[in-house]
């Protein structure tokens, strides 16, 4: 039951009340029958504040805030891939594209924004879907040659632009670390300013020392929208 409460002419105000249990809310309609967005308490979601796409608050929910005051939004794009072991990646300056010799295993893609790479030519690949700003998170574990190189790179390759991190070991290094362990890991975050469509490939590169002989071992890839 919805009341209009006036104290001495001020000004009013609105209280929502189901009565005994149920939600309490409010429904936003276009055209008096379309049901665009409902906002209100969510009775049978331990009270949570709810704002809602359509005629019912827990179906499609855009915006959550517990009782204690934890907020989430369950539509925001964010994902989450494994990345899988890609034998001869790079070694000759080669840049490859993660995924694109075997395809990266999806954890988490919450709005459907990133594919995950066809293991046939095309790497992982990125898909804003709003203009906004978005963070990409890169992890990857090689298998580095003993012969050594003179760079070894990661990047995030968008539409505008190119980020990356770079190592420069030595062929003493290389060698010495194939006698304990020829895995080398390395990471970098990378913020962007993104329009709709524009799109985000990862990509690994080691060289140049005249083959292709690093392995990619494994690591993970993930990134959102941030605002």
């Amino acid at each position: 039951m919805a009341k209009i409460n006036n104290t001495n002419n001020a000004s009013g105000s609105l209280t929502i009340d189901p009565g005994a249990s149920g939600d309490s809310f409010l429904q936003f309609n276009l055209a008096s029958t379309t049901n665009e967005f409902i906002i209100g308490v969510d009775d049978t979601d331990s009270d949570a504040f709810v704002i809602a796409q359509g005629g019912a608050l827990g179906t499609t929910n855009t915006f959550r805030m517990s009782a204690a005051g934890e907020r989430t939004l369950p539509l925001q794009c964010f994902f989450l891939n494994s990345i899988n072991a890609e034998a001869n990646a790079s070694g000759d300056g080669t840049t490859h594209n993660v995924g694109s010799i075997t395809a990266t295993t999806s954890i988490i893609d919450r709005n459907g924004d990133m594919t995950e790479g066809d293991g046939a030519g095309t790497g992982a690949t990125f898909t804003a879907p709003v203009d906004g700003f978005y963070q990409f998170n890169f992890i990857l574990q090689i298998d580095i040659d003993a012969t050594g190189g003179d760079y070894i790179a990661i990047q995030v390759a968008t539409t505008s632009r190119t980020f990356y991190v770079t190592l420069y070991p030595t062929e003493n290094v290389i060698a010495s670390l194939k006698g304990l362990s020829n895995y080398l890991g390395f990471s970098g975050t990378f913020f962007e300013d993104m329009s709709a469509s524009d799109t985000a490939v990862f990509q690994f590169i080691s060289g140049p020392s005249g083959s292709k002989t690093d392995d990619i071992i494994d690591g993970y890839i993930s990134g959102g929208l941030m605002g």
